[in-house]
This record gives structure tokens, sequence and C-alpha cells, in this order.
């Protein structure tokens, strides 16, 4: 797909990519979406949640629902703006359940999966907010399917960056048993961006700062898995 766009706007793309990763997330804000031909590559973005499920909620009343979905409309305004082609499975705070379905959390999962599907895309990108008894726990890390190589090698980009650009974050990525990441045929990643049940990782997450650093994170992950500025 890449060799398919003209050569201004690869130059276009390169120079725009080179500046974020050199000045930061300041500039993402100020550069134009990218026109080209057709989009580099496709992903489909899965905040986690939605609707009657809250997902986990820290000490405070945050809900994860709300936090993942903050979250991945930031990771689409920056994906967009490198001209990648993004798909949401919510944009509101709406789940995806149907209104009779005996069990809700599996009809809203399997909502989900058939977007996927449909979409058939390069990669998913599942946000979520991570809880654990214990609260000192705290940090953003990436999970992949055991087995999958494109989904490791993909978890392994992106947690470098957050590591590289969050001091809260884990030092590595790790598989984790998630319906997505088993049932989807696209390589897939989840990503738990921090512990609610740690009250540090709580305010940090209800912060547009913060959620704007995570999902930047995630964007620089998702440049360098793809090689989108030419590295080797």
């Amino acid at each position: 797909m890449f060799r398919t766009i003209k050569l201004k706007s690869i130059l276009t793309i390169a120079l725009i990519i080179i500046s974020i990763i050199t000045i930061g997330v300041g500039v993402v804000t100020s550069v134009k979406k990218i026109d080209s031909p057709r989009p580099m590559y496709t992903i489909v973005i899965d905040a986690g949640h939605g609707g009657r499920d809250d997902g986990c909620s820290g000490a405070n009343g945050t809900k994860e629902s709300n936090i993942n979905l903050a979250i991945a409309k930031k990771l689409e305004d920056y994906l967009n703006t490198l001209g990648i082609n993004v798909v949401m499975t919510r944009e509101d705070g709406n789940g995806l359940y149907k209104a009779d379905a005996d069990n809700y959390k599996l009809s809203d999962m399997s909502a989900r999966l058939e977007i996927i599907e449909k979409t058939a895309p390069d990669m998913v990108i599942s946000i979520h907010a991570n809880s654990y008894s214990d609260s000192s726990q705290r940090g953003a890390q990436a999970f992949f399917q055991e087995g999958d190589d494109r989904s490791l090698a993909f978890a392994e980009s992106v947690q470098t960056q957050l590591v590289q650009q969050l001091t809260e974050a884990r030092q590595f990525a790790n598989d984790g048993d998630y319906y997505i990441l088993k049932e989807s045929s696209s390589p897939a990643i989840l990503i738990e961006c921090g512990y609610l049940s740690n009250p540090d990782d709580e305010s940090l997450l209800t912060q547009e700062d913060y959620q704007s650093r995570v999902a930047y994170a995630i964007m620089c992950g998702v440049v360098k898995y793809f090689e989108l500025c030419g590295n080797d």
C-alpha cells in the first residue's frame, strides 16, 4: 500500500513524523491531516467497555469506560494526522450490546469482534485501564496474544515508547488472556493505560494532558512498528 502513495505525500509524511518525534506532543495538534490517494494502513481502535459496563473504577469514582474513550479518541486524532485510516468500535459512552441481550457482555464483545472482522485492519489496539488488589501496582502496559509474533512485535514497540515517555510505565509487554486478542483474525494488542486501583495513576488518568501523553506514546509505537520514518 505504502508504495502507491505519491512521492510528495511520502516526503510530507516523513517530515511530519520526524517533527513529531523530535518536538513532541504539541506539534501533532498543529499539523493538518495528510491528503493521500488512499491510507497507508487501517487500524481499529477499541475503547473498552461502555454503557452499563463501566469496567473498573477508582477510589474517587473514576470510570474506566470514560478513560478508555478519552484516550482512544486522542489516539484516533494522532493516527489520522499521519494519514492512517482509523475505525473506532465505539465513539461515545454507549456500549455495543443489544438491548435485549441475555448476556450483555458477550453481546458487546461479539459486536466489537464483528467490526474488527469486517474491517480486516492491519492492527487492532484495544484501550483499557487496569485494577488490582494491591494498590501499589501501577503503570501502563501492552499485552499481546501468546504465539502471535506480529502482536508480540507490535506490543514491544508500543511498550518501548510507553517506557521512554511515561515514567510510570511498566517495563515490559506481556502476554494476556483477552477475548479480543484471542478471537481477532487481525494482529491485536491490548493496552492497560494505568491502574485505577492506584491513587496516583487514577489522578493522572483523569488529566487530559496525561491522556494525550499516553495516546502520543502509543502513536509513536505505531510509527516505529510500521517503519513510517524509514527505520531499518
